[in-house]
């Protein structure tokens, strides 16, 4: 399967790029999450700018980009562990609006999730046309990862 690697690139670019924009849309509204997550208000701008950083990244080098993703991911998901376990009842606003529930260990298995399609992405040498067969492979990936988030989410 060629272009595998750059298909997860692109796959993950379209995920960080739809939360950075749908946080920027509703700035008030990340303000008020992180705001109850304990950030500063600078967060609600400057998190949605490396998210579109990130972006670039992910569709230009799409090596690097994986990388860094896969560190943001860390952070992310680290912080997130340790507001659940500190008790914080609020939500991430990590998709603004559009994701607005509860923080809870369905947000920790779904960075997870694309932390290992970051590290597929880490395969990929460079910007590349993906073939159908890597294209379906992602794309299958994906739409498993949404099916077992869906059910996270229902039993917990």
């Amino acid at each position: 399967m060629h272009g595998l690697g750059y298909a997860a690139a692109l796959l993950l670019a379209a995920v960080f790029g739809y939360a950075a924009v749908a946080k920027l849309v509703d700035r008030r509204g990340t303000e008020l999450g992180f705001r109850e997550l304990g950030l500063s208000r600078s967060a609600a701008v400057v998190v949605p700018a490396v998210e579109l950083a990130l972006v670039l990244a992910l569709v230009l080098v799409p090596g690097w980009g994986a990388a860094f993703a896969l560190a943001l991911l860390a952070a992310f998901t680290v912080f997130l562990t340790f507001a659940i376990r500190s008790g914080v009842r609020g939500g991430c606003n990590c998709f603004g609006n559009a994701r607005r529930s509860t923080i809870s260990s369905v947000d920790v298995v779904r960075n997870m999730i694309l932390a290992a399609m970051a590290v597929v992405a880490l395969s990929a040498p460079g910007a590349t046309i993906p073939d159908v067969g890597a294209i379906a492979t992602i794309v299958g990936a994906a739409v498993l990862a949404v099916g077992v988030l869906r059910v996270a989410e229902v039993r917990q």
